[in-house]
């Protein structure tokens, strides 16, 4: 890979910018923002934890992979019609903010862990836009679960096989960022312990 440092190219770009936000501040405030998302959007009373007392169980299309329309609409339709307004009503507008917070937290938490292992001129900093690309591709998908939940029960296969797509390349890159994180937070302990070993005792 080329080193991005002093290229133009709108991903370099936007990962400079990444890196130069990557503050150790910013890491903790996103990582609060995302655990304030993540806690409203899983609990009660305007996240899944409450639906699925609706539905006996059920969660939303967005957490479900599927493969097919007919994988799509089959969970659309074990969420019954008050699933699908409370999905509708509660869920996916925290779900408009919840792409956001775990993308930036994502992007400036490898973005600063890198840092503190790699040259500035590494290449592999490029890996902090995964996450922007998992967000940009929840973003798309909670866009086809929208359309699907508004015109619900008319059947929009193409739609329908959009949000499975989008659904998949949001957990690839989701799993690349996460994996990337923590593999470059592991590097950093590790490096630590080698500058600063931990020393036994005095007897």
């Amino acid at each position: 890979m080329e080193s991005c440092l002093n290229a133009s190219g709108p991903a370099c770009v936007l990962s400079q910018i990444i890196r130069r936000t990557a503050t150790t501040k910013a890491v903790l405030a996103s990582l609060v923002l995302w655990l304030v998302a993540l806690t409203l959007i899983n609990g009660k009373p305007f996240g899944i934890a409450q639906l699925q007392e609706i539905t006996g169980g059920q969660t939303i299309l967005d957490m479900t992979f599927t493969t097919n329309p007919d994988q799509v609409y089959a969970v659309l339709s074990a969420l019954v019609d008050a699933g699908r307004a409370f999905d509708l009503t509660h869920i996916v507008p925290l779900d408009l903010a919840f792409p956001f917070t775990y993308g930036l937290f994502l992007a400036v938490g490898i973005s600063w862990a890198l840092s503190r292992l790699l040259p500035e001129d590494s290449p592999w900093f490029l890996l902090n836009l995964a996450p922007v690309l998992a967000a940009t591709a929840d973003y798309c998908e909670n866009a086809g679960v929208i359309t699907l939940l508004l015109t619900y029960p008319a059947r929009l296969d193409p739609v329908a096989w959009f949000v499975s797509i989008m659904y998949s390349i949001k957990f690839l890159f989701s799993a690349i960022s996460f994996i990337t994180l923590f593999a470059a937070l592991a590097g950093c302990a590790v490096m630590i312990l080698v500058r600063h070993p931990l020393r036994s005792p005095a007897p």
